[in-house]
């Protein structure tokens, strides 16, 4: 055979794995391309592609480069390393990449696509849905187009025309866990939460691989069995879904309950009689086993019948007690925990506030500020907020409890304060977030803590200035 077509013969069998998701394979096959012929853009563009799945983002990069290089005018191979780009969080570059792949081609489809969930994260939540319904218009309606779509409206709110979209889609891929999970997010954030939680189960074929495995518990009498509940996603994820410990413990008193979750968690978790608390990566023996998210679904949990009572308490133990001037005293948190880097890390920057900006609220004359986060003080903040030692949520509980106000963002303390039935001020994204729905003025989970929303995506400064003046004029909370 000649070695033209032994590399179109390589070349096609790398597009084959690559179809079928075998990225190493692919890879491989790829290397024998260039090895023949390191000239081949194509094959440093697929293999590009193939090593982005994998997560070997800096060799996906030095190949989309050099695939450019050899061709500057393909738009395909603007479009994927726009991708890339956006995965780093280059989200400026990756836009005028796209730009300019759709200045030479307008009608490549998938460079829309992508310049739509580059405009999203960029928080152009009205230009990524031009942009979504560009694709539409030129690659016709799809799965995932209509995840896109759906997803974007979600985001800016727009919650009758998501859940059309996504049930749209959902009428073309009645199975697809992307659809059915974004559907999810949406209904929750509408308050329709019977439907909501069928579909949320979703997230084990989307965005999450299950801990742990076998029969799931459908909330049916135990009797003597044996319950293994597992964190399953963020600290304020389990803050919140262990109001529903106490009621599982009294309506199955035969049961043996096994709650896994962080060790962060342990002493204060403690307080819940009958419940054994083993480390996140337990692997205990049980009958059944149920992630704690999955525990409103299975209990029929829904806005009328949702429990809202305090259930956490300080625990013995805790933090010491904070020497008293008098003056008023606030915890505050400016920032949410950390995900990751690059585009991963966005929703959390996006969720906190910069120290900076936070410290227009620390300077509210009359009154102790107390970090309620570990970690060293930014310095934008040193003099205006007192640093105590924090070691775990026991710590923070007793902590939160000599406060006589949270003020906090989009985090696990809001969570603990809210369980704890703490008068709490939370500053929140202008795209809320699932349970706090879309335009409530109190979180509907938890009464004691008041909603300070954004007006418009990533502007916090008004919000920030707004909270300052009513801290200013309280004098009791």
């Amino acid at each position: 055979m000649a070695l033209k077509a032994v590399v179109k013969a390589d070349f096609d069998e790398g597009n084959r794995r690559a179809a079928a998701g075998d990225w190493q394979g692919a890879i491989a096959v790829f290397d024998r391309c260039l090895a023949q012929n390191p000239q081949d853009w194509q094959a440093l563009a697929n293999r590009a592609n193939a090593r982005q799945q994998l997560g070997d983002n800096a060799r996906a990069l030095d190949d989309y480069m050099a695939a450019s290089a050899l061709n500057p005018a393909s738009a395909n191979i603007k479009s994927n390393l726009a991708v890339l780009l956006k995965e780093l969080g280059e989200l400026q570059l990756a836009g005028q990449l796209l730009e300019e792949a759709l200045a030479a081609e307008p009608a490549h489809v998938d460079a829309w696509s992508n310049l739509g969930v580059v405009r999203q994260h960029q928080l152009r939540y009205h230009d990524a849905i031009a942009c979504f319904l560009k694709a539409i218009e030129l690659g016709g309606v799809t799965a995932a187009r209509c995840n896109n779509l759906g997803n974007v409206c979600t985001s800016a709110l727009l919650l009758d025309d998501a859940i059309s979209v996504l049930q749209g889609g959902l009428a073309l891929a009645p199975q697809d866990a992307n659809l059915q999970f974004s559907l999810s997010i949406a209904l929750l954030l509408a308050g329709r939460y019977a439907e909501a939680w069928p579909l949320y189960e979703a997230r084990w074929r989307s965005i999450l691989a299950p801990r742990h495995e076998g029969a799931r518990w459908d909330g049916r009498a135990l009797g003597k069995r044996t319950l293994l509940l597992w964190a399953e996603q963020g600290l304020g994820d389990s803050l919140q879904m262990a109001r529903f410990l106490p009621r599982i413990r009294a309506e199955h008193p035969d049961a043996r309950l096994l709650l896994a979750c962080p060790q962060t968690f342990h002493r204060l978790f403690a307080q819940f009689d009958g419940i054994e608390l083993l480390p996140p990566d337990a692997a205990p023996a049980y009958d059944c086993q149920l992630p704690l998210m999955s525990l409103p679904g299975v209990l029929g949990v829904t806005l009328e019948t949702l429990p809202t009572a305090g259930y956490l308490q300080p625990v013995e133990g805790g933090q010491s007690t904070l020497a008293g001037n008098g003056k008023l005293k606030v915890g505050v948190v400016w920032e949410s925990g950390r995900w990751g880097v690059g585009i991963a890390d966005a929703w959390r920057q996006h969720k906190s506030v910069p120290p900076a900006l936070f410290a227009e609220i620390c300077r509210v004359p009359g009154i102790d500020f107390v970090a309620l986060q570990p970690g060293e003080l930014p310095a934008e903040l040193q003099g205006l907020v007192t640093q105590a030692s924090i070691d775990d949520f026991a710590d923070t509980a007793a902590l939160l409890e000599q406060m006589d106000l949270v003020v906090c963002v989009d985090t696990a303390i809001l969570h603990l304060a809210g369980a704890m039935g703490k008068p709490t001020w939370a500053l929140l994204r202008a795209e809320s977030a699932p349970f706090f729905l879309a335009d409530a003025a109190v979180a509907p989970w938890y009464p004691s803590v008041r909603l300070w929303r954004q007006a418009a995506p990533g502007d916090w400064l008004p919000v920030v200035r707004e909270l300052a003046e009513a801290l200013s004029a309280q004098q009791t909370f």
